[in-house]
């Protein structure tokens, strides 16, 4: 297992996912809306359309998609065997795209000096556009809890059967 390899791999899948994500939701936040706290999504004058859910899905499969597959070509190009030391390498490399979309998406995009341009509209001044109730109501539970200890092992493990049934 090479942790330096899963630390600058890790590194880049957060590069490539958080350079994407804040891009798009610069251009249009509604494409992301079902990534909003509840009570802001609640709030909005209009639900999410039809449209922007498939746009929603389309992109998020492309993105993660694009992440998936470099982990696995990076896992398979460092010759790592066994299923174990493709999980790990795997996990280490998703959480540091998890806390990448921590620190770079919820603490700087969100509450930054580009906050006003992500802010869904009709929901302006929604009090959980404030960084204490951010963390509260969504990116706590999310990045500390749901995906450390739920979604990236899942990831890792079928990365890891993936790269177990290709390397051969």
């Amino acid at each position: 297992m090479d942790i330096l390899r899963a630390i600058l791999d890790g590194i880049a899948i957060a590069a490539i996912f958080n350079g994407a994500a804040a891009a798009l939701v610069l251009i249009n936040p509604r494409y992301f809306f079902d990534s909003y706290p509840k009570a802001i999504q609640k709030a909005a004058p209009e639900q999410m359309t039809r449209q922007e859910k498939n746009i929603n899905v389309i992109l998020t499969v492309i993105i993660t998609g694009v992440c998936f597959v470099y982990s696995i070509a990076s896992l398979l190009h460092t010759g790592t065997v066994g299923f174990w030391n493709a999980f790990w390498m795997g996990y280490i490399q998703w959480s540091i795209l998890n806390l990448g979309d921590f620190l770079l998406l919820d603490c700087l995009l969100f509450q930054g000096k580009y906050k006003n341009k992500i802010v869904i509209p009709g929901t302006e001044g929604h009090k959980d556009y404030e960084f204490n109730n951010w963390m509260k109501h969504l990116a706590v539970m999310e990045h500390f809890v749901a995906v450390p200890f739920l979604l990236i092992p899942i990831v890792s493990a079928v990365q890891a059967l993936i790269v177990g049934l290709l390397g051969r």
